[in-house]
């Protein structure tokens, strides 16, 4: 059994825990399914790990699940926040699965979300997964979701 990685974003609160290992194996997937695509790989960058960190985070602890932020931010908005610009970007979210495999599976069914992934265009990634274990249910579920995945594309 793998063990995961664990790190905690901020001390002494009840704030989510960004699950770097299961981030990284959902990227080698992804990567598996742009090969066989004849797609380069996504290069991980870090101004879209962070707004993908931030809106996977920002889901979780504010109990919501949207592309959009509570404040009415998009994806495209949140990266050029983190100060990445690009000519093209693109977002993927997801919630509640609670591995690698099955996130990128949940994707791959989505025929957006397959889009996104196989879109040689692209280059570049962030592709964050936060864990809430005081979740509590979004609006129109019945139990808590705990994971909440984004995965920022761009192209600069």
């Amino acid at each position: 059994m793998k063990r995961f990685t664990w790190i905690l974003l901020a001390c002494l609160t009840a704030s989510p825990v960004v699950a770097g290992d299961l981030a990284t194996d959902a990227l080698a997937l992804i990567n598996q399914h742009r090969a066989a695509a004849g797609c380069g790989p996504l290069r991980q960058q870090s101004q879209l790990m962070a707004a993908a960190t931030g809106h996977a985070n920002a889901m979780a602890k504010q109990d919501f699940y949207s592309h959009a932020s509570k404040g009415g931010g998009q994806s495209d908005r949140r990266m050029r926040a983190h100060g990445y610009s690009a000519r093209m970007t693109g977002e993927n979210i997801a919630a509640g699965q609670k591995t690698a495999a099955a996130v990128v599976q949940s994707w791959m069914d989505s025929t957006g979300h397959r889009r996104n992934i196989l879109n040689c265009r692209y280059t570049e990634t962030g592709l964050a997964v936060a864990y809430q274990a005081d979740d509590k249910p979004i609006q129109g579920n019945s139990q808590p979701l705990y994971y909440y995945w984004v995965q920022d594309f761009g192209r600069p």
